[in-house]
């Protein structure tokens, strides 16, 4: 007769005790020289690692993400400086400083999309190789694309912010001195 169920495990455990006790010939008033462990203590260890893992890899991705906004804010204030007399130009035209806020930050979130855009195709054909070595089952992660998209929208609006602000506040003057 086996034990089944989660409810008779104590009963599964004492008798695997008294095994154990017969089998290393204790008598009842040694201590038991040996363990018995639970899955459930083995999940817990386990739970414990992967929260310790998934911890360090949000750590990964915020630094990766704070690298990555520096990098596209300094691009979009390198345009910025480059194309100070399309800015004039547009001013003269009649664009007010909120159509030129508008440009760059669309500007910047674009690049910003185009690059999440390249990072999830890149994730999926990676999971599609694991996947097909492994010999697994694929399933489509919608909630991190989803995820990722809105975290490259965030992203490029941050990274955007100054620089659209400070092509809306170019001044005519100093648009001659890059002349």
């Amino acid at each position: 007769m086996g034990i089944h169920g989660a409810s008779n495990i104590e009963d599964a455990i004492s008798s695997a005790t008294g095994v154990m006790r017969n089998v290393r010939r204790l008598e009842f008033f040694e201590e038991n020289d040996f363990e018995i462990s639970k899955s459930d203590e083995i999940i817990s260890i386990l739970g414990e690692n992967t929260a310790e893992l998934r911890m360090g890899a949000i750590i990964i991705a915020l630094i990766t993400l704070l690298g990555a906004s520096i990098g596209l804010m300094n691009i979009m204030l390198v345009s910025v400086t480059e194309r100070t007399k399309e800015i004039e130009i547009i001013k003269a035209v009649g664009a007010t400083k909120r159509n030129i806020i508008i440009q760059f930050l669309t500007e910047a979130m674009i690049i910003c999309q185009m690059g999440g855009v390249l990072g999830i195709f890149l994730g999926i054909g990676a999971g599609l190789l694991v996947t097909r070595i492994l010999k697994g089952n694929f399933v489509m992660p919608w909630a991190w694309i989803a995820l990722g998209i809105g975290t490259c929208f965030i992203v490029g609006l941050i990274s955007g912010i100054y620089p659209a602000v400070k092509a809306a506040n170019v001044d005519p003057i100093e648009s001659l001195h890059y002349e």
